[in-house]
């Protein structure tokens, strides 16, 4: 008896003697700001050692981290732009600096979750291509399992190779992550007659794709600008249909479709040679969220909102600072 109890007395020592070692090693450490090598010459120990009793200290409790909460939402921002344009949505995210790479994610990561409550609240959810609505896109958890919406491809592709951020990727991408079926537009998002626009158009695939418009809950598209657009950073516009463009008060583009301030498409011959969805067919929709980054694209999304072409916002700060100054 006497045995046992000097036994467990002994191992009481040694478990407190190990206890005290790690709460002295992650002291030093988390508080003291003494990194692991100095911390090793200290206790004449291996800096893997030292790693591991971190480690350790972590895994028992010794060690418990908190942060203070934050909000990546700006709230007075998003009342402001609610209050004004009487939107159904408004998700306004801080940048905290960076390029327009680094925006785009932290505006994807940080709206993900809410944007996935619209989604999934719907049956049939449109989505263009661009940028910032695949950072969005990349930033969805998976559903593990169920039958999510339906995905329509609003608009061609640009070009002969589609990039990752081009709607019809887009779109099989939003339905693989929700679980949903897909519809894609078999189609250039530019062609050069507008007959070849209407031969397109004729095809039962693409008609489909068409009489689905009509049934969305939901639409997801990029704003750009006569400057800033997918389809002049692809040359699909030429210098003189640029100049066109520019004389018909072109201000902003949406699926390839460029309007004035009004919100009205520009009356030039390209647009009856552009293959997606009509702004007029657009603004009958219950929601179209765009999801843009940028103080740049200030007047192309005010003239989107007053013409009712957008309902809904997911932009960053300056973004949504630049359609107030646009005011």
């Amino acid at each position: 008896m006497c045995m046992h109890i000097g036994a467990m007395k002994g191992s009481r020592a040694v478990a407190d003697a190990n206890n005290a070692l790690l709460t002295s090693v992650a002291r030093m450490y988390y508080l003291d700001g003494l990194g692991q090598s100095e911390i090793a010459q200290i206790y004449g120990v291996s800096r893997s050692k030292v790693s591991r009793l971190i480690s350790e200290a972590r895994h028992r409790g010794i060690v418990r981290i908190s942060v203070d909460e934050y909000d990546p939402h700006d709230r007075a921002l998003e009342h402001e732009l609610r209050s004004r344009f009487d939107l159904v949505h408004v998700v306004v995210i801080r940048s905290m600096g960076g390029n327009d790479s680094n925006v785009r994610r932290a505006l994807g990561y940080f709206a993900a979750a809410e944007v996935a409550t619209w989604i999934g609240a719907c049956d049939t959810v449109g989505i263009a291509g661009g940028r910032t609505l695949d950072a969005l896109v990349q930033a969805f958890e998976t559903q593990p399992q169920g039958n999510g919406p339906e995905i329509v491809q609003l608009m061609g592709t640009i070009g002969a190779s589609p990039s990752k951020i081009d709607a019809s990727e887009l779109s099989r991408e939003l339905a693989w992550r929700f679980r949903g079926s897909f519809q894609t537009i078999t189609a250039p998002a530019f062609v050069e007659q507008e007959r070849t626009r209407e031969l397109f158009l004729s095809h039962q695939q693409i008609r489909s794709v068409w009489s689905s418009f009509g049934s969305m809950d939901l639409a997801l598209v990029g704003v750009g600008t006569l400057e800033e657009s997918v389809f002049v950073e692809r040359q699909v516009l030429d210098s003189e249909e640029l100049k066109q463009l520019a004389m018909a008060g072109a201000v902003g583009e949406i699926c390839g479709r460029f309007f004035d301030v009004s919100g009205r498409e520009c009356a030039t011959p390209y647009r009856d040679r552009v293959i997606s969805i009509e702004l007029d067919e657009l603004r009958q929709r219950r929601n179209v969220v765009a999801v843009t980054i940028g103080r740049r694209r200030g007047a192309a999304l005010r003239a989107a909102l007053d013409g009712g072409l957008v309902k809904s916002l997911v932009i960053d700060d300056e973004g949504a600072r630049g359609i107030l100054a646009a005011m």
